[in-house]
């Protein structure tokens, strides 16, 4: 089932030209700067975003400019666990899992868990409790689980990528909010 979603929702991306895609972006970043836990937060995690993603790049630099920290993952494959690590240049990134873009080896000291204040969670689709559908690898349902301090938990969606329930397991974490290209919703309240 979550196999068959998954390939539903990649064609449906991919089948966006650069125009529409764009737009969308756009629209999801208007939405996300205008909300008060972005404009609180001093310590962002977030992933390099791939093709199949919304754009993350334009959030990086959004961020730097108002000089908040900026921890990307770096994965362990064997142990299926994040680890977040504090960049402060593009060219810190190198090809990891999955050819995401990850600290290099050499970065600088893990960030605390307790540390982020916001962390934006990659998904591919979303249902109205907050529950997502990943990539298929485990990695962020582990960091939820496992983290000692719980940031505010975000993750960025075009309309089309809702559906009301979702297919959940035991170890599934709901993100607190998603931000769409027309709203940002807490997910446990009414949208506001």
């Amino acid at each position: 089932m979550k196999r068959s979603l998954r390939e539903e929702i990649v064609q449906q991306i991919k089948k966006l030209n650069f125009d529409e895609k764009r737009a969308i972006e756009t629209a999801i970043h208007h939405q996300l700067f205008q909300q008060t836990f972005w404009q609180e937060a001093k310590v962002i995690g977030i992933t390099h975003s791939t093709d199949l993603e919304w754009d993350t790049n334009t959030i990086i630099q959004r961020a730097w400019q108002e000089n908040k920290i900026i921890v990307l993952p770096k994965s362990n494959q064997q142990l299926k666990k994040l680890s977040f690590y504090q960049i402060n240049h593009l060219s810190e990134l190198e090809k990891g899992y999955a050819n995401i873009l990850e600290p290099k080896e050499t970065s600088q000291e893990t960030v605390m868990n307790k540390c982020i204040d916001l962390l934006i969670v990659p998904g591919l689709m979303f249902d109205l409790d907050g529950y997502r559908l990943g990539f298929g690898g485990g990695f962020y349902d582990r960091y939820l689980i496992e983290q000692d301090h719980r940031a505010t938990t975000v993750s960025l969606a075009s309309e089309f990528q809702l559906v009301e329930k979702l297919p959940r397991d035991d170890y599934d974490i709901p993100v607190d909010y998603i931000i769409t290209n027309k709203s940002c919703f807490a997910t446990t309240r009414s949208v506001f």
